[in-house]
């Protein structure tokens, strides 16, 4: 619970921040994106960094689906997504020099360690912004789970298409 609102506050210093994103051709505000849909048990289970006990453990927990910024959020099976939360501006002005930069990941990508606890991968495709915090499993690193990040950004961006 403690990480689910960490995550939430850093989400939400973001979105504080950001401007409603803009659709570039109407000038129209774009519709919210839903994230629980993108963020399915199929997905999940092809990207978790748990073992098949731990795992089972997570699933018990319904997805969770809440509006973030100008976006939503999916929290399930030890993830929290959010979908368009902020606009891309918001992130490029707040990197720091701790988050590393991910190839062939959307536009831009960077990957951050939240004190061992989180796997973070931050992506920007065009004007979509994609946020995953993937819980890291006692005993392993975020390091370790960095390619789990990563395929799941890949799934879900192909989704977004």
């Amino acid at each position: 619970m403690r990480r689910l609102v960490a995550s939430f506050v850093l989400i939400g210093s973001f979105a504080s921040q950001s401007v409603a994103l803009q659709s570039p051709a109407a000038g129209a505000p774009r519709p919210a994106a839903r994230a629980c849909p993108l963020l399915t048990r199929e997905v999940v289970t092809q990207v978790t960094p748990y073992d098949k006990a731990a795992f089972d453990l997570v699933m018990q927990v319904p997805p969770q689906e809440d509006s973030v910024g100008s976006g939503a959020a999916c929290t399930y099976g030890g993830i929290t997504m959010q979908v368009d939360p902020f606009a891309p501006a918001v992130f490029e002005k707040q990197r720091t020099k701790e988050w590393v930069p991910i190839a062939d990941v959307g536009d831009t990508a960077y990957f951050f360690d939240r004190r061992g606890q989180w796997a973070e991968l931050y992506v920007r495709a065009g004007e979509r912004v994609l946020t995953i915090q993937m819980a890291v499993p006692t005993g392993r690193t975020a390091a370790s789970v960095q390619p789990n990040v990563v395929a799941l950004a890949r799934a879900i961006l192909a989704k977004l298409k």
